[in-house]
């Protein structure tokens, strides 16, 4: 430490500071559900995506995962990966597609789904987007063959 730091402590002067530039500084850009409808009809479909800001200086590449679950927390979906690395300013540029696949079994077009979209060094809260399931069969559920 300087000789004019040891002073500016003595008389209880505050030290200049600099900016911390360490990845710690660093917000984690926001993943936000895209997709206005809330009603599921197919064992497989597709959702879209938006990362909320370009990644920069302030804002670090963050991964994402994203799966669905029943109103007791079960996982009744495969679950996707996002990498929300988008360095673009142009909103268009930051969206993304994934497919998501429902596991074979009876579902309730009046029981709450869930899309989990967490984080995976949980930096972020985790988001829950309530959704429903009408689905006319589920695979295997009938038995054609007996």
């Amino acid at each position: 430490m300087s000789d004019s730091s040891m002073d500016a402590i003595k008389n209880g002067t505050k030290l200049p500071t600099r900016p911390n530039n360490d990845a710690s500084s660093h917000k984690p850009v926001e993943l936000n559900l895209l997709s206005a409808n809330r009603k599921i009809v197919n064992m497989s479909f597709v959702l879209n995506f938006y990362q909320k800001d370009a990644v920069s200086d302030n804002r670090s590449q963050t991964n994402y995962l994203l799966y669905f679950t029943d109103s007791n927390g079960v996982q009744i979906s495969d679950t996707q990966k996002i990498i929300a690395d988008k360095v673009s300013t142009d909103g268009q540029d930051r969206t993304f597609r994934c497919s998501f696949n429902l596991k074979s079994q009876a579902y309730s077009k009046t029981e709450s789904y869930y899309l989990n979209i967490v984080e995976e060094s949980n930096e972020v809260p985790p988001q829950k987007e309530e959704f429903h399931i009408d689905i006319a069969f589920a695979v295997d559920s009938f038995d054609f063959f007996s």
